[in-house]
């Protein structure tokens, strides 16, 4: 009886490790409403970008509102930046559970509950029970997290899985 007490004990112990575990992963890699790892909306440049992840798959510029940005695109990630100055980052689109960065390595995005692209939708609604769902387009929206500064944090599923976390400015004009 005291070894199935044991056991009992350690298999209890186990499981809540691996259901935190998500939620405790690496900060660097931590999306929120203003930052996707070390991207940060209206700090990152277009030029440390192509530094960290390489030449961009595509360019193009785009209107976006009443203003027209510059889209870049690289595997697993897309940016929209400013067309002037020093071209900061004003809103990150990632697309892939891993992102590959020469100056940060492989970078893991999530947000600090653990939600990652290719989560399960039912994940998304456990972890953001509050979030409403926007539907339209073939795709659900939730709004996952307001930010302090004209930003939020939202989460695209198609088909029943997380496809996209992004971090947008509440407006962009």
């Amino acid at each position: 009886m005291k070894l199935l007490r044991c056991f009992l004990v350690l298999g209890l112990v186990a499981s809540s490790l691996t259901v935190t575990s998500g939620a405790s992963a690496h900060p660097r890699d931590e999306m929120w409403p203003g930052k996707a790892g070390p991207i940060k909306r209206n700090e990152t440049t277009l030029s440390e970008l192509r530094e960290w992840f390489g030449r961009p798959n595509s360019r193009r510029v785009v209107t976006v509102g009443c203003v027209q940005v510059v889209r870049l695109r690289w595997d697993g990630l897309k940016v929209y930046a400013e067309r002037v100055g020093d071209r900061p980052v004003g809103a990150i689109f990632v697309r892939s559970r891993a992102i590959e960065s020469s100056e940060h390595g492989r970078l893991r995005i999530h947000t600090e509950r653990g939600l990652r692209v290719g989560d399960r939708h039912r994940k998304l609604r456990r972890l953001y029970p509050h979030a409403r769902p926007i539907e339209h387009g073939g795709h659900i929206h939730y709004r996952l997290k307001n930010g302090q500064s004209n930003s939020k944090m939202m989460g695209k599923v198609v088909d029943g899985r997380v496809v996209q976390l992004e971090a947008w400015p509440f407006e962009f004009c």
